[in-house]
């Protein structure tokens, strides 16, 4: 926080005394000796201007204004952002720092006084003009037609009071021209002029399935479970009853800070970032203020959410560890949420998966708790609403247990869903309404799944070759945070656009790789993103045309959200897994068994019954092996010599902080013999540069089929027609352009041989 002070310059003007004779116009007499010298007011002194002309103020009453910070820093060790103050001075009082601003009224007077001082220098003609501003003041009321200037001072708006208006401004908002969407007009329901400009302004013409059943029995007031699979528009379907309902509990101004509507809880920081986004989209032609959806999560300023909560926001999304954390620090606030009407749980199965998301369960206990049992106006319990693609028990079990698993119980129903959420949660109805919105698959129909067969140590070659053949925006997806830093340098090494998102980065970093992300793929652009499973969950990146599994997932769920990223919207897309032989026999099969389509429940099914295998051209890969190989090694170099600084400094801030000094000897050996595998890992720089130029001259030499280099109009395929009508690869010369949708849905299921 940067608090600029505002300076106080004094100015001390000299005059020379020249003799009355000399000096132009009348001199001034000189009084006469023995006469009593008038009084002479004291000027004030600099602290009893300062006292006079300033007040002391709150922090958060004061204009805080952001800082942009640029993109070309890389590490900011957990800070989010700056704020400033203009025209505030901080002083210390018994250790404590008060805010001190001037007086507007004394800014008035100045300009006053410099408007008569320029009027006296005036000719007597210009005088004429300017007598309004001579006039004095009198007290008698002026007319309303001609306000002075301090009634338009205390008619200007302040901004915390726009912001305790339980986050609306009036209902007199802007709206575009008449919309008509009648496929929004569903059962029983007829949503508002706002809702209905902002579905228009998004695009959505007509509700998804999961949308037109939630939506009425939301706007009645039921207790809602909704199960439909990513990409089906969850979101909007409570997103749009809460927003109906802040417009139904719309009143006039008033000076008490109002409960939320609603609360909404993500498992993650990047979906509630997400859901206010897609809620602000909505609500763009609504009366709800800037500040009316607040995102609470952690990575971010806690004192920023602190005042942004005093204001009273209508609707609030959580992440549930920093949510907890503020309850804890303020019982007002907990009293607050307690009078919420609406609770939102999206991606329900994650949040109260067993031994995950304990803070969530301590927020309903003590919600609960400080809920009024009767209070005019309050329900006994609020409305819940609850939203997930998945959840089955066998889902959620690591697919590397070879435990014999119950058949009953690995596809449920409806009942058995209310009976394992009731243990959980506390419904106001006896028995909330179940919409099940694709019963019959899990994985979207729109997604197709493929297979690539390799060893352990092919991956990063297969996964080259998939990138290079099947250029456009790919989410690749690793178990290890380890996996996706080395694949950030190895893929960047052979030109292709990579970003990479995990646990460990900072908040602020995660979402400026993912704006990048999606700023290349809004222009179609090839890029590639490398994630942990944080990015699995909820995520909506528009245009993702493939999901890449570099390693299978450690449970059948987390393929069902990870494969969810592509096909969103009623778009297709592929979602590819890079296998090894000792993969295929365990954790893959018993992947296939759990997510396989209800109609192959129960039978004997192959392996490959329901995934395609990638057709995969040997020749190209081949050719391919040099490139990975340079590539690899500079990767491993690059991150072994990042470990290595980060040892040693570790290694020399303990022994300072023991007041030993680092000998070899007192060396564990396991790090010693982790040393060793670094440096030997480690290029020098000219071993480096050498391999750069080797890898920039492979890179600039253009594949080509079956390596020939004989004349373009030779083969089946004729080189020049392809040049000439733009067919031609981008990379390979005598290959077509070829989407992977496109070439598994031919049904090729076999390897080319060399």
């Amino acid at each position: 926080m940067s608090s600029p002070y505002f300076c106080n310059h004094l100015c001390v003007v000299s005059v020379c005394n020249m003799p009355p004779n000399k000096k132009k116009g009348k001199g001034k007499k000189e009084p006469k000796k023995g006469a009593k010298k008038p009084a002479v007011r004291k000027p004030l002194t600099l602290k009893q201007k300062q006292r006079k002309e300033s007040k002391v103020v709150r922090a958060d009453s004061l204009n805080w204004k952001p800082v942009e910070i640029p993109d070309n820093l890389e590490s900011y060790e957990g800070l989010y952002g700056i704020e400033e103050l203009d025209g505030v001075d901080v002083k210390y009082v018994d250790g404590k720092a008060e805010f001190v601003v001037k007086e507007e009224k004394k800014d008035t007077k100045k300009e006053e006084n410099e408007n008569e001082d320029k009027n006296e220098i005036e000719d007597e003609d210009d005088e004429e003009e300017f007598t309004g501003f001579d006039d004095p003041v009198t007290e008698t009321k002026r007319p309303s037609d001609e306000p002075d200037l301090k009634s338009k001072k205390k008619q200007k708006p302040n901004k915390d009071d726009e912001l305790r208006e339980n986050a609306f401004v009036g209902v007199d908002a802007s709206l575009p021209k008449d919309t008509d969407l009648p496929k929004w007009s569903m059962e029983n329901v007829s949503l508002s002029t706002y809702t209905i400009n902002g579905l228009a302004g998004c695009g959505f013409k007509e509700p998804t399935a999961i949308q037109r059943k939630a939506i009425p029995l939301a706007l009645q007031g039921k207790d809602v479970i909704g199960k439909a699979t990513t990409g089906s528009g969850k979101t909007l379907a409570y997103g749009i009853p809460i927003l109906e309902r802040c417009l139904a509990q719309l009143e006039s101004k008033t000076n008490t800070i109002k409960p939320p509507t609603a609360m909404i809880f993500a498992p993650t920081r990047e979906l509630a970032h997400q859901v206010v986004d897609h809620m602000n989209k909505i609500a763009k032609f609504s009366p709800l203020a800037q500040n009316g959806i607040v995102s609470i999560t952690g990575g971010l300023s806690i004192q920023k959410q602190e005042r942004l909560l005093s204001h009273g926001p209508s609707i609030l999304v959580a992440t549930p560890g920093r949510c907890l954390e503020l309850m804890e620090k303020s019982v007002d606030l907990v009293n607050r949420m307690a009078l919420t009407d609406m609770i939102v749980l999206d991606e329900a199965d994650r949040l109260l998966q067993d031994g995950h998301f304990e803070e969530f369960e301590k927020i309903l206990d003590m919600l609960n708790k400080h809920r009024p049992k009767k209070t005019q106006g309050v329900s006994r319990r609020w409305q819940t609403l609850v939203f997930s693609a998945t959840f089955s028990r066998d889902l959620f079990g690591k697919l590397s247990n070879n435990k014999p698993r119950n058949k009953e119980s690995s596809f449920i129903e409806n009942d058995e869903i209310l009976s394992l959420l009731n243990t959980k949660l506390q419904f106001r109805d006896r028995t909330p309404a179940v919409i099940d919105a694709n019963p019959k698959e899990i994985v979207s129909g729109k997604v197709t799944e493929a297979l690539v067969e390799c060893g352990p140590s092919e991956r990063d070659l297969y996964l080259y070759y998939f990138l290079l053949m099947y250029p456009g925006s790919t989410l690749v997806f690793a178990n290890a945070i380890d996996s996706v830093k080395r694949l950030v340098p190895f893929l960047t090494n052979l030109n292709i656009p990579t970003f990479s998102i995990h646990s460990s980065m900072i908040q602020k970093q995660r979402l400026r790789a993912l704006e990048r992300f999606k700023a290349a793929g809004e222009k179609n652009q090839t890029a590639v993103l490398i994630a942990s499973d944080v990015a699995a969950r909820g995520l909506d990146i528009p245009n993702i045309d493939h999901v890449a599994h570099y390693h299978l997932p450690r449970s059948a769920d987390v393929y069902v959200h990870r494969s969810g990223r592509t096909a969103r919207a009623g778009k297709e897309g592929v979602s590819v897994m890079f296998c090894s032989p000792q993969e295929a026999s365990g954790p893959f099969r018993k992947l296939r068994k759990l997510v396989a389509d209800s109609a192959n429940k129960g039978s004997r099914m192959n392996m490959h019954s329901d995934v395609k295998l990638l057709p995969i051209e040997m020749d190209l890969v081949t050719q391919l092996k040099p490139r990975v190989n340079i590539s690899s090694k500079l990767a491993n170099s690059t991150i072994s010599t990042v470990s290595t600084k980060k040892s040693d400094s570790w290694m020399k801030e303990a022994a300072e902080e023991l007041g030993v000094d680092m000998e070899e000897e007192f060396v564990d050996d396991h790090l010693r013999k982790q040393r060793l595998r670094d440096d030997n890992k480690i290029l020098t720089k000219d071993q480096a540069a050498s391999l750069r130029a080797e890898l920039k001259s492979l890179l600039n030499e253009r594949l080509r089929i079956n390596k020939r280099r004989s004349y373009l109009t030779s083969g089946v395929d004729n080189l020049a027609h392809q040049m000439l009508t733009g067919d031609s690869h981008e990379a390979v010369w005598g290959h077509a352009k070829v989407k992977a949708l496109d070439q598994l849905k031919k049904g090729k299921s076999t390897k080319k041989s060399k």
